[in-house]
């Protein structure tokens, strides 16, 4: 087992290896491209037809890559009982590209989302259906329905099982609608007044839970290579929020923008290379093309190089489009000389020598010098982590607990990990970078987590080595006789970037 299970991550980790030793210290930007025509998507352009600006300066195109069909997958690996990794589906396989849809049940009303689940489910059924996808639905929490697989079976079981919710939060104001009038004046007005902060409680949690929704999808797809897309089935949020409140026996206009929590969650997305494609559910009625939240999706989709679809009369169609927008994607990299690293926020547009074609990309990325992160920082994003249903993907990581024979109740954890992905720097003769190891075992009484920070300082030889071969990174665990998973998570210090997994203990 030891030696199948060695020669299978240095064959992962190989396969992950893309990115030669001098990018190791150097941040690359990558957009990826959406070039269509009247006729559909454009093919056949060159790096030579692209121009790349970065705050109006143009670039030159260091990488350049062209990606077409449905999302391909590098490889299928089958791995042996016990072994996980964040990076590859249920069938072994390490897609290229990614496309999540996401049923918001916390902006849609039941009977919309009713519609959207029926569009989906048609859409799987026709034959336009080869996307590998992964299905997730949005309350209070962010759950997963399914995860990425092409089984158009099971992606419809999910489909089917994902039944529409009632969001309190949506829902709020028709409850205050419904808040008896006594006609005492005080007691009306302390009821009014109970409503305008129902109804603007809710509004903000909406936006919140929205928000960090989308940093754990990004989280999740981050290391991904790819355009990565995610098709959002959703009535949203309005950008700004204006309603009529009473407070203090007077009536006020109370007005709320969601713009910088918008803006956040877009640059979030963007570093994480997905595009968002907002499908609204919602009947076409009049009024259709102004109803709330529409502002907020075309927020999403153009900063993010998707598209927001709206006023529909087949829904399923327009998941076909976003499903399909990317058949044809052309992957442009630059490395940002002479840009001031200071944080700001950069605007990127493409243009390409091709009359009468429409392009779609992203629109920034923040110009950011990588730094050690804050402890406060570290923890949070860690605590993240470990709260979230879905597996960082940063950093890519494969790992395994072996039982030790001599010590019954511990176990050996096996971390495999490819360094182009961590942040080097030398110091004298070596390549050092900062690491993190954080463990969470619910099995075990509190404390059942353990914090580690580690030191990797290899030679030039061993380091080039270790980008060929792989590297493992080995600590002992005791769990006693708890059954169980081993929530792991590897973090470097420096971009703040994580990887993890959960691990079975005492189930191989």
């Amino acid at each position: 087992m030891g030696r199948v299970l060695a020669s299978l991550l240095l064959c992962l980790t190989a396969n992950a290896q893309d990115e030669p030793l001098a990018r190791v210290n150097t941040r690359l930007v990558e957009v990826d491209v959406v070039v269509r025509s009247k006729s559909g998507p454009v093919s056949g352009l060159k790096a030579s037809d692209f121009t790349v600006f970065d705050d109006g300066k143009p670039r030159k195109i260091a990488l350049f890559s062209v990606r077409s069909g449905p999302n391909e997958t590098v490889a299928r690996y089958l791995l042996p009982p016990g072994v996980v990794t964040n990076r590859l589906d249920a069938q072994g396989e390490e897609p290229r590209g990614a496309t999540v849809v996401l049923l918001d049940r916390l902006n849609t009303a039941p009977e919309d989302q009713a519609n959207g689940t029926l569009a989906l489910l048609k859409y799987l059924q026709s034959p336009a259906s080869k996307e590998r996808v992964a299905v997730y639905e949005l309350n209070k929490t962010l759950q997963i329905v399914q995860d990425f697989t092409s089984d158009k079976d099971r992606l419809m079981k999910a489909a089917s099982r994902a039944g529409a919710q009632q969001s309190v939060d949506e829902g709020a104001p028709d409850l205050v609608s419904d808040l008896p009038v006594t006609g005492n004046a005080l007691t009306d007005a302390m009821t009014q007044n109970t409503a305008a902060e129902m109804t603007d409680h809710a509004m903000l949690n909406r936006a919140n839970i929205t928000a960090y929704a989308m940093t754990l999808i990004s989280k999740h797809l981050a290391g991904m290579p790819g355009r990565k897309k995610l098709v959002w089935i959703t009535a949203a949020f309005p950008a700004i929020y204006t309603y009529t409140g009473h407070r203090n026996l007077s009536t006020q206009i109370e007005t709320r923008e969601f713009g910088g929590k918008i803006e956040v969650a877009t640059r979030v997305l963007n570093d994480a290379n997905v595009a968002v494609y907002p499908i609204d559910p919602r009947p076409l009625t009049a009024g259709a093309l102004t109803a709330p939240g529409i502002d907020t999706m075309n927020l999403f989709a153009g900063k993010t190089g998707g598209f927001a679809q709206y006023a529909l009369g087949d829904i399923s169609s327009a998941i076909q489009s976003a499903m399909q927008d990317s058949e044809i994607t052309y992957s442009l990299g630059f490395y940002p000389s002479g840009a001031k690293l200071d944080g700001s926020y950069h605007s990127l547009k493409v243009v390409v020598d091709r009359p009468g074609v429409e392009l779609r990309h992203r629109t920034g990325y923040i110009a950011s010098e990588a730094t050690l992160p804050a402890d406060k920082q570290r923890q949070v994003s860690i605590n993240e982590t470990f709260a979230s249903p879905l597996e960082a993907a940063g950093l890519w990581l494969a790992a395994v607990a072996q039982p030790n024979p001599a010590k019954p109740g511990e176990y050996l954890l096996h971390l495999n990990v490819n360094l182009s992905e961590f942040h080097f720097e030398r110091e004298k003769d070596r390549w050092v970078a900062l690491v993190a190891i954080a463990t969470q075992y619910p099995p075990k009484k509190r404390p059942n987590g353990t914090f580690e920070e580690i030191k990797l300082s290899l030679t030039e030889d061993r380091l080039k080595t270790s980008l060929r071969d792989g590297y493992v990174i080995q600590r002992p665990f005791a769990a006693g006789n708890l059954r169980g998973q081993l929530r792991v998570i590897l973090q470097d210090r420096v971009t703040g970037l994580a990887g993890s997994v959960r691990v079975p203990i005492g189930e191989n």
